[in-house]
């Protein structure tokens, strides 16, 4: 039965989020080539499409009890007869018994001409025979594909398009609601059934309370962490199949550590259904099966533990997976006990999201869903608090497994008010307190928000505290590019959030733009690197970025979330000895860590020199930051303090040396250049100032 549902939540993701339905023609597979024996018909039924009653043939009733025992028919009896035309019989259950508006789709060549039916004009079923509705199809040719689909409108229950050879199977088959799996017994059928709508119970729903736990981590190791973004399936394969897993990633902490990354944030790592990207989440307390096992994920915690690195963690707080045990119970009945965990109307509202995508989807059970990313991704209802205390038992779940923090996805969208009210709503705010309150009790623990469109509202105390600072990786991209300070750059360095936004330059998704390697030459992607990480107080750089991996050949978010390239080899880039799940970045053979690691000048090279400043001196990382430039300079002049430190930081925009000039705020002071690194020493004038020849496109690090 186990099975039976992971097949059952797998196909039912992936045409939720794709599949046939809708208001368009579905798709068909093509009529089967099998062969039977040569076998000519049906046996006879008391019954045919159309007739007034439908009383079944001697044996083959559902209610037979017979055919709770063994098979329906078997297929040498199912085509011995040839004193009737031959039929299928398809009986059909739903958990309320209701069949009106419901029917059959039907195709292909093992049906009559006139029985082939169009989407918009179903064949509805012949009647009911105790519990289930009936339909007898009149069938032309038995040894190729019977193709039909269960639906009601635009609604389909199962999810999938069916179909079966009734020459191989027999002429009777048993279907039920959200279950994909044609049954040719009625008792398999009534058992499956009986599951149907408490498909949660194989999940740990259980209350956790907070174990307290020390990582051993610094206790600031979160105000001044160097974070690296890792999507697992991408980064490093340790067995062989092609896919990035716990173990590959453990075999690059070393690389990571001697890099000077500090914190690593997982994108999600939970149970899946999407075998991508992972925010399509099936079980929020397992880790995905594809990565490898919980103790494997346990030696990653202390493996990174142990080298100084913080572990945080994607959590989808929004939506699951249509394919979440959750969900399928929810969108079973409309009055299963997790129904209100999720969001349905008797209709639907027509709302509409990004580009005007649809955000209400049809359900299983007759009735609307709302999804506002896709219909494979239904949003949670966060008004319910069983809902809410669900999502804190997981959060306490894996901090109490020592996860040193949480990635928020999505928060943009956490509530909706209606048409047009679906993002930024001010409901987001008091949950995501409520929520961060939950971690910061753990303490020593990060917490950060991902909000796109409105990224400085979910700074306060009242909200979530932290979130990424979106838009800005235009305004540090532009700037190094056009050679000139953009204004909104200058507005966020002189804003007192930027504590709280850290910058990056990219991300896994295409709304955050293009890997930076697609539109900065190697100096500019320099300087922007150099403001990005040294301006923030915990930087997020992406995976690859610090070798200026490309986006690979494919469009979308797809081309973002490429294998790491270790190696120039075009075939595998050292990221497996298999052929890799997906194709390889554009410009592997050029910027791989092979060819990078170790030589001087190198971008590489150039990331672990920013990322080891920031570790050697805590003002760097920490300090007070005041601007010292305005809209259009062609430079970035800033300095930091903290206590008694204090650094200058002085960026060349432009194409040519400058002399630039920083404000220490104290005379004669000395001072030492650490970076580029030299034994260079340089003192303030009276006024506190210090000036320095930077060279073109290039940073200069200086501090006491």
């Amino acid at each position: 039965m186990k099975i039976m549902l992971s097949v059952l939540a797998l196909l039912l993701v992936l045409t939720a989020c794709g599949g046939g339905g809708g208001s368009s023609q579905p798709s068909h597979p093509s009529d089967s080539s099998t062969s039977a024996s040569s076998l000519s018909s049906l046996p006879s039924s008391s019954s045919l499409p159309g007739s007034s009653s439908i009383a079944a043939s001697p044996g083959s009733s559902p209610s037979s009890s017979s055919q709770s025992t063994s098979s329906a028919v078997s297929v040498s009896s199912a085509f011995s007869s040839s004193s009737a035309a031959p039929v299928v019989t398809v009986y059909y259950q739903r958990l309320d018994k209701t069949y009106s508006g419901w029917g059959l789709h039907l195709w292909g060549s093992a049906i009559p001409a006139s029985t082939v039916t169009t989407w918009a004009n179903a064949r509805p079923f012949d009647g009911t025979e105790g519990d289930w509705a009936v339909a007898r199809v009149p069938l032309s040719n038995g040894s190729v594909a019977f193709n039909f689909i269960v639906h009601k409108g635009d609604f389909k229950s199962p999810t999938a398009d069916l179909g079966f050879v009734p020459a191989t199977s027999g002429n009777q088959v048993w279907v039920i609601q959200d279950d994909n799996t044609l049954y040719f017994n009625q008792a398999e059928a009534e058992l499956a059934l009986a599951n149907v709508g408490n498909a949660s119970a194989a999940l740990d729903l259980s209350p956790v309370e907070p174990v307290a736990n020390n990582s051993g981590l610094p206790p600031d190791w979160h105000k001044r962490a160097n974070f690296m973004q890792i999507f697992v399936r991408s980064y490093k394969d340790s067995d062989g199949d092609g896919v990035g897993d716990f173990q590959g990633l453990i075999s690059k902490l070393d690389y990571l550590q001697a890099l000077g990354i500090t914190g690593i944030w997982l994108m999600p790592m939970t149970e899946s259904s999407d075998n991508d990207h992972g925010y399509a989440v099936s079980d929020y307390r397992k880790v995905e099966s594809d990565y490898g096992t919980a103790d494997d994920f346990a030696q990653l915690l202390a493996e990174a533990h142990a080298r100084g690195i913080g572990v945080i963690i994607d959590y989808v707080i929004n939506h699951s997976s249509s394919a979440n045990p959750l969900f399928i119970d929810a969108a079973s009945a409309a009055n299963n006990s997790k129904r209100d965990w999720y969001i349905f109307s008797n209709t639907n509202p027509g709302w509409t999201s990004w580009g005007g995508n649809p955000t209400w989807h049809s359900a299983p059970s007759g009735d609307y869903y709302y999804g506002v990313f896709t219909a494979g991704l239904p949003d949670f209802n966060l008004r319910n608090q069983q809902v809410v205390d669900y999502h804190r038992d997981n959060l306490r779940f894996w901090l109490n497994r020592g996860v040193d923090g949480i990635r928020f996805d999505a928060t943009g969208v956490l509530f909706e008010n209606g048409p047009g009210q679906w993002s930024e709503q001010p409901e987001n705010h008091p949950l995501l307190a409520e929520i961060r309150s939950l971690i910061d009790d753990y303490g020593n623990r990060y917490a950060i928000c991902e909000s796109p469109d409105a990224p400085d509202e979910y700074v306060s105390e009242d909200s979530c505290g932290r979130v990424f600072a979106f838009g800005h990786q235009w305004t540090i991209r532009d700037s190094a590019r056009n050679r000139s300070l953009h204004t909104g750059l200058v507005q966020q360095l002189n804003s007192a959030q930027r504590l709280h936004m850290p910058f990056i330059l990219s991300n896994h998704d295409s709304f955050a733009g293009s890997r930076p390697a697609t539109d900065l030459t190697l100096a500019e992607y320099r300087v922007a690197s150099a403001i990005a990480i040294l301006a923030s107080d915990t930087p997020f750089t992406y995976y690859g970025e610090e070798i200026g991996m490309a986006n690979g050949s494919q469009s979308g978010d797809p081309g973002l979330r490429t294998p790491m390239s270790w190696t120039a080899n075009t075939s595998n880039a050292g990221f497996t000895t298999a052929t890799p799940y997906r194709g390889l970045s554009t410009n592997v053979a050029s910027r791989n860590v092979a060819a990078q690691e170790g030589v001087a000048g190198s971008l590489l090279e150039h990331y672990r020199s920013l990322y080891q400043l920031r570790n050697q001196y805590p003002v760097l990382a920490m300090g007070e930051l005041q601007l010292q430039s305005n809209t259009g300079n062609s430079h970035v002049v800033f300095r930091r303090t903290l206590a008694d430190g204090v650094a200058a930081i002085l960026i060349n925009l432009s194409n040519s040396a400058q002399v630039l000039t920083a404000d220490i705020g104290q005379a004669n002071l000395s001072l030492s250049q650490r970076l580029p690194d030299s034994s260079v020493t340089v003192m303030t004038d009276n006024a506190g100032n210090v000036s320095l020849s930077v060279p073109a496109q290039s940073v200069v690090v200086i501090s006491n």
